[in-house]
């Protein structure tokens, strides 16, 4: 996007590619099938965007979601838009977006050099005179750095942008994964792997003090949890604090505990001499009732018509508020996102100019932002990538009217 912008307004550019072909990463977002963007308002999207600054909102007010689907509209690329906001193209192929974005670039005359990756940043009295490649060195007036982060390195993405920027004097706030399962430290957990909780609410505290709580599907596996829910609380897990870091998770978060009560008395009524273990597993996953059981303490085969108030207090506390202890993350490989990267008060929000040297900019995953699932980070990198492909076309352009 930053090239194609910036050739299309008059500037001669050249793309350099650290791989045998652009848009690696790209293909393989949306399980292939390219989540473009998400549907919500401005102040709605900030919301999902860890830090939740207003640093993008200049940015977005120039070109946000509608923009985005007209201009891959106008190259032939219809889109769908799915009921929870999120944008796809229509025949659900990421190659179709790599291919427009290539063809945008070369109808702008962008330049492409593949297997290219930047050792340096050639900067002279503050302001940027190239980059070396290898054994060849490239003048330049203006450089884009849209390196990415360092999730999925397999593509390309290993974090050489950092170390660039970091050369040059900007602050890299901490590198750590984002959008990754996470790794629970209790032994009863691995006899849950496999199973999907569906539409549960959990809760990320840091000993007593509660970080976020979101809504979703979790998925039990062989180190932890995962899950469209704990893939979005990750981003919230903080690397230090106090106390130990807790999952809490409530499997009827459509209820309080009075109404859960309730329901649960009145089960137990229709179940007459069934067992403990029969009436759990009416409630929950056969392998969850187990877990229920074996934390409350309640004999499996109880007769439920002999269970007494206590013990039916303790499964409804473990229903509502069942607790995990958090002991880290998966590994970056496994990340969907790159959380931390080129500090963004160095950074304006007008034209992604660094501030600290001239003529360098930056766009998408390198930044200190990044968004939840659903396309909030490919819009991130769309916007930012026009507003820097912009302003480096404008910065030449008068230049070279100046003579």
């Amino acid at each position: 996007m930053a090239a194609g912008r910036a050739a299309e307004m008059g500037a001669h550019v050249l793309l350099l590619e650290k791989t045998k072909r652009p848009g690696n990463k790209l293909r393989i977002t949306g399980n292939g099938r390219c989540n473009l963007t998400n549907t919500r308002d401005v102040a709605g999207f900030i919301e999902h965007l860890t830090p939740a600054d207003p640093f993008l909102r200049n940015a977005f007010a120039r070109f946000f979601v509608q923009d985005l689907i007209a201009f891959f509209e106008a190259r032939g690329i219809p889109t769908i838009t799915e009921p929870d906001g999120r944008v796809f193209p229509a025949s659900a192929n990421a190659q179709h977006i790599v291919d427009a974005l290539r063809d945008y670039c070369l109808e702008g005359g962008v330049r492409f050099r593949y297997n290219s990756p930047v050792d340096e940043i050639i900067v002279e009295d503050g302001h940027v005179r190239g980059v070396r490649s290898g054994e060849t060195t490239i003048e330049a007036r203006q450089v884009i750095l849209a390196t990415g982060g360092t999730s999925y390195p397999h593509t390309g993405s290993t974090g050489d942008g950092y170390r660039l920027a970091q050369r040059l004097g900007h602050r890299i706030a901490p590198i750590r994964p984002g959008l990754v399962p996470l790794v629970v430290d209790d032994p009863a957990i691995r006899s849950l792997q496999g199973l999907t909780l569906r539409d549960v609410r959990v809760a990320l505290y840091r000993g007593e003090r509660r970080l976020v709580e979101a809504t979703g599907d979790l998925l039990f596996t062989h180190f932890g949890v995962s899950g469209p829910v704990i893939l979005s609380l990750s981003m919230h897990l903080e690397k230090d604090g106090e106390g130990p870091t807790r999952l809490i998770l409530d499997t009827r978060p459509h209820m309080d505990e009075a109404t859960l009560d309730d329901d649960l008395r009145q089960r137990l009524a229709a179940m007459g001499r069934a067992t403990v273990r029969t009436w759990l597993r009416s409630l929950v996953p056969n392998s969850f009732a187990e877990v229920i059981i074996a934390q409350s303490g309640v004999p499996a085969d109880r007769r439920t018509s002999t269970l007494s108030a206590k013990q039916r207090h303790t499964i409804r506390r473990l229903l509502k508020g069942f607790s995990m202890t958090v002991s880290g993350t998966r590994p970056m490989a496994e990340a969907m996102v790159t959380l931390g990267g080129v500090d963004c008060s160095e950074i304006a929000p007008r034209t992604m100019a660094s501030r600290l040297v001239d003529e360098l900019y930056f766009a998408g995953e390198i930044m200190d932002v990044a968004g939840d699932t659903d396309g909030y980070n490919l819009q991130i990198a769309f916007t930012t990538g026009r507003m820097a492909g912009e302003a480096v076309a404008r910065a030449i352009l008068t230049e070279t009217s100046k003579g």
